[in-house]
């Protein structure tokens, strides 16, 4: 019985074998922490402590009463031709939803849109780069030159905004702080795969102005055969990355960022799961799409005597254009076609942001942010092709929609402690929403031409109690509310001259209690958390076989589940990280309808495990000077319903990533070889019913083997 246990505080001395494995059955992790090693262990290898600025303020990972995973660069180049994926592939209950381009998305705690976005605003997961909001647009892009990425589950409109309904991805680009680097790196590998990379960064005028570029290229033939085009899922990208720092202004600091992306990609709309040769496409015209984004950021940070002023402008400029064939011969269809059938779209979208903050200092006894923001996007869509519009004028009128959204909140969030051992955080947002949509087309017929306007004001926040144990270890309790814009589908069109009102904007509510602790004099970090979530109005859109398109409505669902992650150095050789989670998921009975009640939510697995090893060693051994390192990373995802009518389940599947190296004795030179995908797992990211019972799935790419070199200057 666990009431058997001794436990004995504050003492030198190891527990044995039988008491460690005892301790598994106590549910609090807090307790773990009473554990104490001898007093020559203390010089040990210890984990470096993670600095994170989710709440907009840096301070300690094991400090956060909230569920965060950390993703380390490393874990983005493990596939760097899917940022997205890697990094929803290093944190347990979060998923990447790949169909194609333009229709990707992030999900956390099962937290989703429901089958797939109407515009791209039409998101649960709030995406930032540097503090500046990104769309969905931009979501998908490459990420390069990164110092880390911070996950953030359950709500974060209070500090994140709207639509950050599931939680919030935190990306922190390497700043032009000054520090020199000057490093070449490449990689060549199966099917075509290249990579180019090079970072420079310094001083440029002493005492001055500190800058740093980075530049990429990557090449790939895609994997995916084709009986009348090319090898699909090809890629060609550029990246430019850039930014100038101020260094010479006492207390103020200014950075100047810019990036420039141009991904060339022929990504199939779908492919027929049965079809033999699995994974093939029988397209008769090969799809085109192309990508590019350009941005530019200002921060600007001056520290007061008691406090410290932020302002972070942003501006970006998103396109895309693309070439669907909607034909593929091996797809069954109720009207076959003969010859080529291509849709043609272009979205383009101009974004503006600006947040200013005022922040306490670092180390203060009270946390406190107060801010305010506005955010604006100016999105055009054009579709030409027969699902654009009704009949007589299918494929013969090109629709057009202009969706114009702006929003504006006031912040605030604090952490206060209440005595030794407690702590209260809370926080809110006040937020104004204002959409408009318009509908033209380019034969100007009147019945496809119409107007629509929404706009709303709401609360939203989140409240946390923590306790301390001790130095090392915390337990949390936190309840949160988020909420979402009204939707506007950018893919219908008017009826009559009449543009249907926006879907109504999602709401949710969470509940967590977490646990965070270290242990072995900080050789070890655990947390883990359960949570649950309630959604009114998640919007629903599915493919309907009898329109042979898709149909969209709003529905709530419930999810619920836990997180466990761990992390340890082993020894100075050896490191070691962990992550399991499992969400359960639910359709309701509210909204405009409950066909789908008690469904599961699409694409959103039960299980998740992620799992690293890395180890670093002497060359000596073999008679070479330098270091051999070497790493193996695991990941796993169990089957998920393919959308809302769970009419098939996608399969589950098991990644291996690893990567080999050897590193001169000054550490300025590696030659690596690394294995992504190692057992050449063509698992499926997206899918959806198709015409007389078909299966259509998108699928990820498969296995590079590859070789990189590496040379710092």
């Amino acid at each position: 019985m666990c009431s058997n246990l001794n436990y004995q505080v504050g003492q030198n001395r190891l527990y044995s074998y039988n008491e460690i494995k005892y301790l598994a059955c106590v549910p609090l992790l807090a307790i773990l922490a009473t554990w104490v090693v001898p007093a020559n262990a203390q010089d040990a290898t210890v984990l470096k402590p993670i600095v994170v600025t989710g709440r907009k303020t840096e301070e300690q990972l094991k400090d956060v009463p909230q569920s965060i995973t950390v993703v380390r660069p490393q874990d983005i180049e493990n596939n760097a031709l899917d940022s997205s994926g890697s990094i929803a592939a290093a944190a347990p209950n979060v998923v990447w939803q790949n169909s194609t381009v333009g229709r990707q998305f992030f999900s956390i705690r099962g937290i989703s849109s429901l089958g797939v976005p109407n515009n791209f605003s039409d998101g649960t997961i709030g995406f930032a780069v540097d503090g500046i909001p990104q769309s969905m647009m931009s979501s998908q892009n490459m990420l390069f030159d990164i110092d880390h990425v911070e996950v953030l589950r359950g709500p974060q409109g209070t500090l994140w905004g709207t639509n950050a309904l599931g939680g919030a991805i935190n990306v922190t680009t390497k700043q032009p702080d000054g520090e020199h680097e000057a490093k070449i790196t490449t990689e060549y590998g199966e099917h075509g795969y290249a990579m180019g990379e090079a970072t420079l960064g310094g001083v440029v005028i002493p005492d001055a102005l500190n800058g740093r570029m980075a530049i990429r290229f990557n090449h790939y033939n895609g994997d995916i055969d084709s009986l009348f085009t090319n090898d699909l899922g090809a890629r060609k990208v550029g990246a430019f990355r850039g930014g100038l720092q101020s260094s010479g202004l006492d207390d103020t600091t200014v950075t100047l960022t810019g990036n420039y992306l141009h991904d060339n990609s022929n990504a199939p709309f779908s492919l027929l799961r049965e079809a033999p040769g699995f994974p093939i496409s029988g397209v008769v015209t090969e799809p085109d799409y192309v990508t590019t984004h350009a941005d530019v950021g200002l921060n600007i940070k001056h520290e007061f005597e008691n406090f410290s002023l932020t302002s972070v402008t942003g501006f970006q400029n998103n396109k895309i254009k693309s070439r669907t064939e909607a034909n593929d011969i091996l797809i069954p269809s109720f009207f076959p076609l003969v010859g080529s059938n291509v849709w043609h779209g272009v979205d383009e979208e101009k974004a503006f942001s600006q947040e200013v903050r005022l922040n306490s200092l670092e180390g203060d006894n009270i946390r406190w942010v107060v801010g305010a923001s506005a955010n604006y996007s100016d999105l055009d869509h054009s579709c030409t092709a027969p699902q654009c519009a009704p009949f007589p004028y299918s494929g013969r009128v090109t629709m057009n929609t202009n969706l114009r959204t702006l929003n504006v909140g006031l912040f605030g969030d604090a952490s206060v402690p209440l005595g030794e051992n407690w702590e209260v955080s809370f926080g809110g947002r006040l937020n104004h929403d204002d959409s408009k949509v318009k509908k033209t087309n380019d034969l100007r017929v009147p019945s496809l031409t119409g107007n629509s306007d929404a706009d709303g004001t709401y609360l939203t926040g989140r409240a946390a109690l923590a306790y301390k144990w001790s130095e090392t270890a915390q337990s949390y309790v936190s309840i949160a509310r988020g909420h979402g814009t009204k939707i506007y589908p950018l893919f219908s069109y008017p009826n009559d001259g009449i543009v249907a009102d926006a879907y109504p904007a999602a709401e949710n509510w969470t509940y967590e209690l977490g646990t965070k602790v270290a242990l072995f004099d900080d050789r070890v970090e655990l947390d883990g958390s359960i949570f649950y979530n309630d959604v009114k109005n998640g919007v629903l859109s599915y493919f309907d076989p009898g329109i042979g398109g898709f149909a969209t409505t709003f529905q709530g669902y419930e999810t619920s589940g836990f997180e466990l992650q761990a992390r340890t150095a082993i020894t100075d050789e050896l490191s070691f990280n962990t992550g399991l989670g499992y969400t359960h998921t639910r359709l309701g009975s509210d909204g405009a309808s409950s066909m789908f009640e008690g469904n599961r939510v699409p694409n959103i697995p039960e299980w998740s495990v992620s799992a690293g090893l890395a180890y670093e060693t002497d060359a000596e051994m073999v008679g070479l000077p330098g270091s051999f390192n070497a790493a193996i990373d695991y990941q796993y995802k169990s089957s998920r319903p393919a959308d809302v009518q769970s009419t098939f389940d996608l399969d589950a599947y098991h990644i291996v990533n690893t990567r080999i190296g050897w590193k001169n004795g000054g550490g300025d030179f590696e030659i690596y070889g690394f294995g992504r995908n190692l057992f050449d797992e063509r698992y499926e990211t997206f899918g959806a019913a198709g015409s007389f019972g078909s299966q259509l799935v998108s699928v990820s790419q498969g296995r590079v083997l590859g070789v990189g070199i590496s040379k710092s200057f």
